[in-house]
């Protein structure tokens, strides 16, 4: 089970918080909340997964999906708070470089703090 809210923080940084395990079934969820966020034309659009417990292989490559869909439309894609099990996955998956990941302090100067 999952759970994902949107939150705009202003015009320019969009949060998507998600919580639980991140698995194939709920895709078609999370991608329709993208496409959403991608509409309002953000500046940052950030994956909270501070409560996120697990990703599988298949949401992985969702998450590559947005990456070059916010390229495409110069949006920067962030991700933050990853636990310890996430992390692994990522790690295992050479993932840690190619996506733009960092703490939920990093993230909270970097990108809250200047806005």
């Amino acid at each position: 089970m999952i759970h994902c809210a949107l939150e705009e923080k202003n015009d320019s940084l969009i949060i998507i918080r998600v919580s639980g395990e991140m698995r194939i079934d709920v895709i078609p969820r999370i991608e329709s909340i993208w496409n959403g966020a991608l509409s309002k034309k953000p500046k940052v659009i950030a994956f909270d997964c501070t409560k996120m417990e697990y990703i599988d292989s298949s949401s992985i490559g969702t998450l590559v999906k947005f990456m070059n869909s916010a390229m495409n439309k110069n949006v920067e894609f962030v991700i933050y708070g990853l636990n310890r099990e996430v992390s692994k996955i990522f790690e295992t998956a050479r993932l840690m470089k190619f996506f733009n990941i960092v703490s939920p302090e990093a993230f909270e100067s970097r990108y809250v703090k200047k806005q």
